[in-house]
């Protein structure tokens, strides 16, 4: 990326002929009228695509060249001067296929913990460091509990918190079935499951209809119950049920057992499956390795990561998330583009680089946008995330300053797209 130069746009539709200008920055990095620039463009994916221009700026020093794009993924093209045989620039666009126009990238993390539950800091305090963060979205999600997901977002409006925010909470399920993640659900899904009457007399009822199929090897319809429960509970409230940390080990025990995990699979019974989150490596690792076996069955199970954190710092906020292509920042076009596919789980090493797994079209432009887009994102959210952080420390904060970055990442956002 090169902050020298705007070039705008840099995300085309594939196919359609899309006019990109090159402007100069500073005064030293302006376009002379007077002389002839050269732009030589290549696909990174089809070798025989390669052209080249020959180009003078208009009176403004802008320049202007056009190109169909035939071949949806990213594209290279050098500047030349008149006299230098060395590019002045090197940039990189990104032609979209139709399946993908129309969409934005959000960044998002919905798996947090809070003081509620066994977190170290307030709903709030962990929505802004969210947006410090550079995400987009998030979800409270204490254990067992939902109000702290309504406080979230509560306190986010009554100070101005550009985010989305999320309703959540994990729910622990009985028998060993694990951690759901109820996402956007209308309400308190452990409220009803210990009411112990109601809860016992519906498990009994889906284990008496778990008996008239056959389940996996070795487990029992009585068990495997409780997880329906939840699921069915979630979906009765509206939410969306994600399954949580498959492969997380407590106690030197996989904490979801093995024969609920392949059943809810067999069933297709979630709406996505947290990929990547805070357990060990290896346990991330047989995680996307069990998603390959189903992707290789011809199943493409929704993915979402999360960083499943206890603290703003020095944990895992940040190092675990999601990107989503969703038409707009709402709830139910996030959710949707979930459903529909088309998100990926990220995470970042210690080294810095940075980990995507999804569908591979989706993988390919979230590192692009990770190169082009992302760096300039993150830096917009880190500076409106310190100014709400002073908020909350008491502290004077301009609504202008907030405003103009607000207003900064929208011109942003209007410049890397093409109309």
């Amino acid at each position: 990326m090169e902050f020298s130069y705007e070039v705008s746009p840099k995300i085309v539709p594939q196919g359609s002929e899309t006019e990109i200008s090159i402007q100069g920055v500073f005064p030293e990095n302006r376009f002379d009228p007077e002389k002839t620039y050269t732009i030589r463009l290549f696909s990174k994916v089809d070798k025989s695509e390669e052209t080249e221009f020959q180009i003078r700026p208009n009176d403004e020093g802008i320049l202007t060249f056009s190109s169909e794009f035939k071949t949806a993924g990213e594209y290279q093209f050098d500047l030349f001067s008149p006299d230098s045989s060395r590019s002045i620039l090197s940039e990189h666009l990104f032609a979209l296929g139709r399946e993908l126009c129309g969409f934005k990238p959000f960044k998002g993390d919905m798996h947090i913990h809070t003081f509620y539950s066994d977190g170290r800091q307030s709903p709030i305090y962990m929505a802004v460091t969210g947006k410090r963060l550079g995400l987009d979205f998030i979800a409270i999600t204490d254990h067992d509990k939902y109000e702290p997901s309504l406080e979230a977002i509560r306190e986010a409006e009554r100070i101005g918190l550009d985010m989305l925010l999320i309703p959540g909470e994990e729910v622990s399920a009985r028998e060993s079935c694990g951690h759901f993640l109820s996402i956007n659900a209308s309400g308190w899904v452990a409220k009803y499951r210990d009411e112990l009457e109601s809860y016992d007399r519906e498990v009994n009822a889906i284990s008496r209809k778990l008996k008239e199929r056959e389940l996996v090897k070795g487990l029992s319809p009585q068990r495997y119950a409780h997880a329906v429960w939840v699921v069915k509970k979630i979906r009765e409230l509206g939410g969306f049920a994600v399954i949580a940390h498959p492969y997380w080990v407590a106690s030197r025990r996989f904490h979801l057992d093995r024969l609920v995990y392949e059943q809810l699979l067999s069933d297709r019974l979630y709406d996505a499956i947290e990929l990547l989150g805070d357990v060990s490596f290896e346990d991330n690792i047989l995680s996307v390795a069990r998603y390959q076996d189903e992707l290789s069955r011809g199943v493409c199970p929704p993915i979402i990561g999360n960083s499943d954190t206890h603290r703003a710092e020095n944990h895992t906020y940040g190092r675990y998330w999601s990107v989503v292509f969703a038409e707009e920042l709402s709830i139910e076009s996030v959710l949707e583009a979930i459903s529909d596919r088309r998100s990926v789980a990220c995470q970042r090493y210690s080294n810095g680089q940075m980990e995507a797994i999804g569908p591979f079209h989706l993988v390919e432009y979230t590192y692009f946008l990770e190169r082009e887009l992302f760096p300039i994102h993150d830096r917009i959210c880190k500076l409106e995330g310190m100014l709400f952080m002073r908020m909350l420390e008491g502290k004077e904060v301009s609504r202008d300053e907030l405003n103009g970055l607000k207003a900064d990442l929208r011109e942003i956002y209007d410049k890397f797209w093409a109309s």
